[in-house]
């Protein structure tokens, strides 16, 4: 004899229903109340001066001006720095019933906290002073061609770039080698080292050197270093655009011609963009400097180009590089051009 069900279909369609219904629901998840009355669940990552990020299953990562941040509330301690010294506490955030603030469930006798307040939500080490964020970047191009032509390249680079609070720094060193029906047509490399001191959060004064080699362009060596003030104009996550001019210290060893060595007037351009959806990341780079006796003698380095994310940490390159000088050595052009395609590792 067959045993009797112990419950209908019916009984057993809702509850499947209420397990649905349950699992839909976020477990564990923080709240955005906006000033329009909307309603965000998801995780909060960080709040920087460019607003708050906000993790969704729906989403990713939302950026949301802070400004338009009625109140929130978190699951899990986050680390809160105040504005001006404040303070700095890790605690869970509760919703607030005034507009503009939130509690800090870690100290309940502490009165609403207005947001304005609030300087950063998990800042960086940068952010809060206690350490230095890197970054890093290998890229190689080479190409190579047999037949009637027989040409081979290959061009190598590396940066490394760091952060702390109220400085940075960046390192490049960058190198090239070309040969045509197999003589030798190009052989060069360049290393660079900047650092720049905020002395507000837009000025800064800057520390810059660097050293070069070029045989085919009648170069042993030349060095420079210098400094001078600069300006941040742009400084945002998908945006970045600064300036810079002070005076440089220039000495150049030459094979052939005369070395010379002069104070200079010297400047430096640097932008990023990221398109939209972070699709591609375009840059700028510009470094200059111009003999103060000779305002002839001026030489221009550029790098434009354009980083294409492929996978996790790799990326596609393709960038045009230009050295100009004003008064070349003798039997020289004054422009060298290069277009360079290429893969890179970052982390």
């Amino acid at each position: 004899m067959l045993s009797r069900l112990p419950h209908s279909p019916r009984s057993l369609i809702a509850t499947a229903l209420l397990v649905s219904a349950f699992a839909s629901v976020p477990a564990g998840a923080d709240e955005v109340l906006l000033t329009n009355g909307d309603r965000l669940t998801g995780r909060v990552v960080a709040k920087t001066p460019e607003g708050l990020e906000f993790k969704t299953d729906y989403a990713g990562v939302l950026r949301i001006d802070w400004r338009v941040v009625e109140t929130l509330k978190t699951d899990e301690p986050v680390d809160v720095m105040m504005r001006h010294n404040e303070g700095r506490l890790a605690t869970p955030l509760e919703r607030s019933d005034e507009p503009g603030t939130v509690r800090l469930t870690a100290v309940p006798e502490v009165p609403p906290v207005r947001l304005d307040r609030i300087a950063y939500l998990n800042p960086t080490p940068s952010q809060s002073g206690e350490g230095t964020e890197y970054k890093g970047r290998v890229n190689l191009a080479g190409s190579a061609n047999s037949g009637n032509s027989d040409t081979k390249q290959i061009v190598g680079e590396a940066e490394l770039a760091g952060v702390a609070k109220g400085s940075r720094f960046s390192t490049r060193i960058r190198g090239e080698h070309r040969t045509e029906g197999g003589d030798e047509s190009a052989s060069n490399w360049l290393a660079t080292a900047n650092r720049d001191w905020f002395v507000s959060s837009r000025r800064f004064v800057y520390g810059r050197t660097s050293v070069e080699r070029d045989r085919f362009r009648d170069l042993a060596m030349r060095f420079s270093a210098g400094g001078g003030y600069g300006l941040q104009l742009i400084d945002r996550d998908q945006t970045g655009l600064s300036v810079q001019a002070g005076i440089d210290y220039v000495r150049e060893n030459r094979f052939d011609a005369d070395d010379q060595a002069y104070p200079a007037l010297g400047w430096g351009v640097r932008y990023r963009h990221w398109l939209v959806g972070r699709t591609a990341e375009v840059f700028h780079e510009q470094d200059g400097y111009m003999n103060v006796d000779d305002g002839r003698d001026i030489t221009l380095k550029t790098r434009t180009g354009l980083r294409l994310p492929i996978v996790d940490r790799l990326t596609a390159q393709v960038q045009g590089v230009v050295d100009w000088e004003g008064k070349p050595a003798e039997g020289r052009k004054s422009t060298d051009l290069s277009l360079q395609f290429g893969l890179g590792y970052e982390w």
